[in-house]
């Protein structure tokens, strides 16, 4: 199986922990029980666990003729105990390929339930090049439900990655607010402080998993969408920033921009010495888009930085063209076997990776690290604090010790 499929987890997962982040949507995974406990419990980690998620849990039967009445059946019972605004119905691979009726069952309960907005995605195998398609077609579900406003003059709308976002914006939304410009942020914790995003004239989406929710944007909201880069590292956020302050006409930005640059500088010239001291060959295997953005990172401290991509939209073909003509990082479009086998080739001192992949990485004792925690990556101390910690997770002395321990106590 290709790497860009063997690597991925399932695009539901990554649905459910968008969905799991925001107050007032309810998300319902609709498919078995195993489907629907697999995914819960390795969302936990990315989702405060006061929010709700729930699932139909089809039992084998419903498997094999259907699971409409299991749906419309749960679609009741969360309503009934939260009063959610919006349920977004996850429709995974077996009622798929049983072709259960969701939008009909939609469409019904909508007339039942009078207030409800429900909308339905279809994850699972659909989506199995990226991951983080889950976070895009999640994001287009929430924008269906919305009405469309007047927009505000001046205002900006800024569009996040995941679920995970609607934590991680401050560093740009707090800058762009400085400098006195109006700015709505997309994902936020609520629904309702989400629906503010239709009041913007400009938005700036700020990773690459909101493609198909900007065209919506676009098309639907009349707003202009411009994606200029993602707002990582120290040139990164600049270039972002004085886009928009150029587009804005907002002087202010720029002031703050030169005051924050000025200070960044001087670290990443440290970072660079130290990189350069331990050269760093760094592999990113494909995680929810964010080997773009740590790779982005790391390839500016001066590290050799070898990407698999998630991504093919047109989002992605721009960052990468930034990423290549600026910092030469390497990218891999080439079909392999498994993750072993790439490692092989590269002969990489650093590995980010999924989950799954770890088995592989760990067992060759290198340093590497679980992508998935690592979306905290816009604005310029993120990235110095990245690199100033990036020896001490991944340095020599680390695994010098692990390889002790390892030696001592490892039955082969």
């Amino acid at each position: 199986m290709p790497i860009k499929n063997y690597e991925h987890g399932c695009s539901t997962t990554q649905a459910l922990a968008t969905l799991g982040k925001v107050e007032g949507v309810i998300p319902l995974v609709h498919g078995p029980q195993t489907c629907v406990f697999e995914n819960q419990m390795s969302t936990l980690y990315c989702r405060p666990a006061k929010l709700i998620t729930a699932g139909t849990l089809l039992s084998k039967s419903e498997v094999i003729f259907g699971g409409d009445d299991s749906l419309k059946e749960q679609i009741r019972n969360v309503y009934e105990k939260h009063h959610p605004k919006v349920i977004v119905i996850i429709n995974t691979c077996i009622p798929q390929l049983n072709g259960d009726d969701v939008k009909g069952v939609s469409m019904e309960m909508e007339e039942e339930i009078p207030g409800l907005r429900i909308r339905s995605i279809n994850t699972g195998f659909v989506y199995t090049n990226a991951m983080l398609r889950g976070s895009d077609a999640s994001w287009l579900a929430i924008l269906q439900t919305l009405d469309k406003t007047e927009h505000e003059p001046g205002a900006i709308g800024i569009v996040g990655r995941s679920g995970q976002d609607a934590d991680n914006m401050g560093a740009i939304g707090t800058m762009l607010r400085k400098a006195g410009l109006n700015t709505y942020l997309f994902p936020e914790g609520h629904i309702d402080e989400m629906a503010k995003i239709t009041r913007a004239e400009h938005i700036y989406p700020i990773h690459l998993g909101s493609y198909e929710s900007c065209k919506y944007l676009e098309s639907e909201f009349e707003q202009d969408v411009e994606f200029i880069e993602i707002p990582v590292g120290i040139d990164g956020t600049t270039n972002f920033f004085r886009r928009v302050a150029d587009k804005e006409g907002c002087q202010a930005l720029h002031d703050l921009v030169d005051q924050e640059e000025k200070q960044a500088r001087v670290e990443l010239e440290k970072l660079r010495k130290k990189f350069a001291e331990d050269p760093v060959r760094m592999l990113l295997v494909s995680g929810p888009a964010n080997e773009m953005s740590m790779g982005k990172i790391v390839a500016e401290f001066g590290a050799e930085v070898f990407v698999v991509p998630s991504m093919k939209d047109k989002f992605y073909k721009q960052e990468r063209a930034i990423m290549e003509e600026r910092y030469g990082v390497n990218f891999i479009d080439e079909d392999f076997g498994s993750l072993d086998e790439l490692i092989e080739e590269i002969q990489p001192t650093v590995i980010a990776n999924e989950m799954q992949a770890e088995p592989e990485s760990s067992a060759r004792l290198i340093p590497s690290f679980c992508i998935f925690f690592y979306l905290a990556d816009y604005g310029y101390d993120y990235a110095l604090n990245f690199g100033k910690n990036f020896n001490n997770m991944t340095g020599p002395s680390v695994w010098k010790h692990w390889r002790e321990l390892n030696s001592r106590y490892a039955v082969v």
